[in-house]
């Protein structure tokens, strides 16, 4: 995301024209708005699956049914709206360990044969509003989710978006580009540059150190090495 405030749809749109080099107008805006809204729609959802970005992620800690492994409470997405994909879901941990629940194995296992055991738990996708995991065996206790934001649809000129704003505008722009097919450089242009932009963005995630094992890492353990310091003062 560029900058403090995330864009709207529609200050996309508007960028858009701009770049494309049309007259700002009603005429323009009449023909080319709704086509450059459907865009911005298309090209968040198609940059939504190009990585898990970081500042679409959160962390929610809810509690699951002893009955029915289902989650006991909604998915709160707190950019507005709930978690309602399965796909949206990162990973699952038990409340108080750093171990990811893997995937039930649908083909090799017998859910039954885990009625009643808690050394090891598996996630599955449910189809309940809101509430798209659940864990099995069933058991009272409580899981942390990091899932992500998906916004919801249709998406309208007024929608924040938080992915990069110069990423989806380029994208907007090859998107409309490769439609008018008028000019064959600037459909190369535009994709060149939506291009070079993902890739920034992808490196910029990586900027911060992410220690191997968060179980033991500790800021102490960064100040083993010390220059011009005498080990037997």
């Amino acid at each position: 995301m560029s900058g403090t405030q995330a864009a709207t749809v529609d200050d996309i749109v508007n960028a858009a024209i701009m770049e494309l080099s049309q007259v700002p107008g009603q005429a323009t805006q009449i023909y080319s708005a709704p086509r450059m809204t459907q865009y911005a729609q298309n090209a968040v959802l198609l940059e939504l699956e190009e990585m898990w970005w970081t500042q679409l992620m959160f962390h929610l800690t809810v509690g699951v049914d002893p009955i029915t492994g289902g989650l006991i409470s909604d998915l709160a997405d707190p950019f507005g709206g709930f978690v309602d994909e399965y796909t949206d879901i990162a990973a699952v941990f038990p409340e108080g360990s750093n171990r990811k629940l893997p995937e039930f194995p649908r083909n090799s296992m017998n859910p039954n044969t885990l009625i009643g055991q808690t050394n090891q738990f598996y996630i599955n996708p449910a189809a309940i509003p809101h509430r798209p995991v659940a864990i099995w065996p069933p058991y009272a206790h409580n899981v942390v989710i990091l899932a992500r934001h998906r916004p919801s649809l249709p998406m309208i000129g007024t929608d924040r978006i938080w992915l990069d704003r110069l990423l989806i505008l380029y994208d907007v722009c090859w998107m409309y580009a490769v439609d008018d097919g008028t000019i064959p450089a600037q459909v190369n242009k535009y994709q060149v540059l939506a291009s070079n932009r993902r890739k920034r963005m992808k490196a910029a995630q990586n900027t911060h150190s992410i220690p191997l094992d968060p179980t033991t890492y500790s800021h102490q353990e960064d100040t083993f090495f010390v220059l011009d310091a005498d080990p037997l003062a």
